[in-house]
């Protein structure tokens, strides 16, 4: 299947009106200014994608900066800090560096010479939670990215978990949905997904975890003529890391 020529529309784009908004609404608003693309910013540019006044601003970052929500580097920029990383990696649904799943997902690179990314459901879109890159054909990515369900073998995957009722909610145009259902349905046929571009091939399985949103495993790598052979090898490995990756996530964190 392909996903060649798909539109690639913005997701995952958090937008909170301003006015009349509590003190904890706009701190929150601070905070979700930052993303993928804006991880560092001056207090005048997060105001304006937040649409609130550069003092207010100002003041939430400096109570944000002494709690170690935010931090501030040499030329004045603001970025995340590690309060929030601390937090994040507690979320019992998203969590995957914190229960210890990295290196089997950098053997799985090393051994398949291919990028690799963890994909979960989020915001109807698939939210990456972890990934290494092996090779430069992932520069669009990085934790914390969104990308439509659509787009991506992991993606597709990952829709496929969801029930027909609710890939039918889903904001796609008509073309799309009907280009993803038939794309898990062939993904149901095969146990996995593939899509194949004139340079590059994804392959992707399910991660059958409890008590989490829908998951999956990707790996993304560059295919040259006469190299096919390697593609279908690279299956098996991914399969193996994927069993391992989900024993891993389904154990139940110590108290």
């Amino acid at each position: 299947m392909s996903a060649a020529g798909t539109p690639m529309p913005e997701v995952g784009k958090t937008t909170v009106p301003a006015g009349g908004r509590s003190v904890a609404e706009r701190v929150f608003m601070v905070l979700l200014a930052f993303g993928p693309q804006h991880r560092l910013m001056t207090q005048s540019e997060i105001a304006r994608r937040i649409d609130l006044p550069v003092a207010t601003v100002h003041r939430m970052l400096h109570k944000l900066e002494g709690m170690g929500a935010v931090e501030r580097n040499a030329d004045g920029r603001y970025g995340i800090g590690p309060l929030m990383w601390r937090m994040g990696i507690l979320a019992p649904t998203h969590d995957v560096i914190g229960r210890g799943g990295r290196p089997l997902l950098m053997s799985l690179s090393a051994r398949s010479a291919a990028d690799v990314r963890v994909l979960s459901y989020f915001d109807e879109a698939a939210l990456c939670v972890d990934e290494i890159h092996q090779t430069s054909l992932s520069a669009d990515s990085g934790l914390g990215e969104m990308h439509p369900l659509h787009a991506s073998a992991g993606g597709i995957a990952v829709a496929a978990q969801l029930t027909p009722e609710d890939r039918q909610r889903l904001r796609l145009t008509r073309p799309v949905f009907e280009d993803l259902e038939r794309s898990v349905a062939l993904a149901g046929r095969q146990l996995h997904v593939e899509v194949h571009r004139p340079a590059t091939t994804e392959l992707a399985v399910v991660l059958n975890v409890t008590d989490r949103p829908p998951m999956a495993l990707q790996i993304r790598f560059p295919v040259k003529p006469g190299t096919e052979r390697r593609s279908a090898q690279r299956l098996p490995l991914l399969q193996e890391t994927a069993r391992s990756l989900t024993a891993i996530l389904n154990e139940r964190p110590r108290p």
